[in-house]
């Protein structure tokens, strides 16, 4: 198996591989590890996910903890905010964390687990045969080798060879005008537990406090002056300026790390796999930094493949399991995306206001509470996917959530790597048993679990925290049902 990309979305696919039994051999064009800030964010949701992958601890302890977000105007005065202390989760904050930091935490994780990632070896071309793919590299020296993989997942990022040989396209589209983001020190007032959207007449500027007393900054609305500037000097001479014409209150720019700058997009595949070859991350989809959603739907699609592969290639998977992934994860970077254009359209709408003095409605507390689980990646959900169902006996109409496809509430506590059965109440002893012998190794039971089903129940969660399926009651029936379902993509 070969993982194309030592960014953030191809070290936990090789993470989570490796976990399993898997090795992974794992390519990446950059000689050395980039020191560039870049993605920053690391929602809630995703914490939960590295908190079974042994990392979750050292990111909390790594970064700063962003508890809300605020809009100021341009004389840093309050205008709104979104609290994240109410959400259903262990972890009501997002880590804040350079990119360069978290893909450290990665890779020591990686080579906890014994692997090892081959740098400066650039993958030119592919062609998918039958029994594999023929991968074409070419070394820091020029020479040339080829490589068969069974499996290949393409993670090098937006401008991804996987990708082009699987003649694939990212559509949507792109934002107008240009952006600066860069890692500054500064002077300011702002409060260090949030982030901080300035919405000025003169544009946006963004600020979340980054480890170490630093700021990420990304600077908007760049006129033709600034952009003009952009063609004759590097970002880093630009930002300072920037930030001043923007923002009216006490901010001081004291220095400028790391600096760029981009196109904001709203783009995706329509597919993100082909045979034995499967995109994650920025190489399947782009979205607005604003919500800070990009980096993890990309650690989403590496566990979601991960898992699906390892017991693939240990031949526990039918290939119903391997292409439920494309349908899953497909499905919900779309929602991603729908999220993160909410969020950038709220940013906008802020930008808007401060020009015009008209403020749009404010959204209703349920409206707010839906969007901020939602950028929280707390509502990811695989509702519909042809490997997630429930039976429900006689009497039985509904179950309160987690449904079939919904995230688990307590996924963070669930140890190991194979499906969870959470059994409550009274079960059918027999074919509990018959379950257990037939899908050990594979499906660990565990009675009592509190599980918010019925009475009696049987409640299947995946190996990434996602509910599989449910039955109630616990009987013959529902056991036997489930055995069924558990047969559709796995092998026991």
């Amino acid at each position: 198996m070969v993982i194309i990309g030592a960014g953030p979305s191809g070290l936990y696919a090789a993470v989570e591989l490796a976990r399993r039994g898997v090795a992974a051999r794992i390519l990446e064009r950059l000689p050395e590890p980039h020191h560039e800030t870049r993605a920053t964010s690391i929602q809630p949701g995703t914490l939960e996910l590295l908190a079974r992958s042994g990392m979750a601890d050292e990111v909390r302890a790594a970064s700063v903890h962003v508890k809300c977000a605020r809009v100021v105007d341009a004389d840093l005065g309050l205008v709104g905010e979104m609290p994240y202390a109410d959400l259903d989760c262990a972890w009501p904050f997002q880590c804040s964390l350079p990119q360069w930091r978290t893909e450290q935490i990665l890779a020591e994780r990686l080579a906890e687990l014994g692997g090892v990632v081959e740098r400066g070896v650039a993958v030119t071309s592919m062609e998918e045969r039958d029994d594999g793919v023929l991968i074409r590299l070419e070394q820091a020296d020029g020479t040339s080798t080829l490589v068969e993989a069974t499996w290949v997942v393409g993670a090098g990022g937006a401008h991804s060879v996987m990708r082009e040989s699987m003649d694939e396209t990212l559509e949507g589209f792109t934002y107008p005008g240009t952006v600066l983001a860069a890692n500054i020190g500064a002077r300011c007032d702002l409060a260090r537990d949030a982030s901080n959207l300035v919405a000025t007449p003169e544009g946006f500027v963004l600020l979340v406090p980054l480890p170490d007393e630093r700021w990420l900054t990304f600077v908007g609305d760049l006129d033709d002056d600034e952009s003009a500037r952009l063609a004759h000097a590097t970002p880093s001479a630009v930002v300072a300026p920037a930030i001043r014409r923007r923002i009216t209150g006490d901010v001081e720019v004291e220095d400028v790390g790391w600096a760029t700058s981009f196109h904001m997009h709203q783009r995706v595949v329509p597919r993100l796999a082909e045979g034995r070859r499967f995109l994650l991350g920025d190489a399947g989809h782009l979205s607005s930094p604003f919500g800070g959603e990009g980096l993890n739907s990309a650690l989403h699609d590496a566990l979601d493949i991960a898992w699906k592969l390892a017991l693939t290639t240990r031949g526990h998977a039918r290939p119903a399991l391997v292409e439920s992934f494309a349908i899953e994860r497909l499905a919900a970077d779309h929602h991603v995306l729908d999220v993160s254009q909410k969020v950038d359209g709220m940013a906008r709408s802020a930008v808007e206001a401060a020009r015009t003095g008209v403020r749009p409605s404010p959204a209703t507390p349920a409206q707010r509470a839906a969007l901020t689980r939602a950028r929280c990646l707390l509502d990811v959900s695989y509702a519909g996917s042809p490997i997630v169902g429930e039976h429900l006996g006689p009497g039985v109409d509904t179950l309160p959530a987690p449904g079939p496809g919904e995230r688990f509430p307590n996924r963070a506590t669930l140890n190991g790597t194979a499906h969870q059965l959470l059994v409550s109440g009274t079960a059918d002893t027999e074919g509990l048993e018959r379950l257990d012998r037939r899908w050990r190794g594979l499906v660990d039971v565990v009675h009592g679990t509190g599980a918010p089903q019925a009475p009696s129940g049987a409640l299947l969660v995946r190996p990434d925290g996602h509910v599989g399926f449910r039955a109630a009651p616990a009987d013959a029936a529902g056991l036997a049902a489930l055995d069924t379902f558990l047969d559709s993509y796995l092998v026991p």
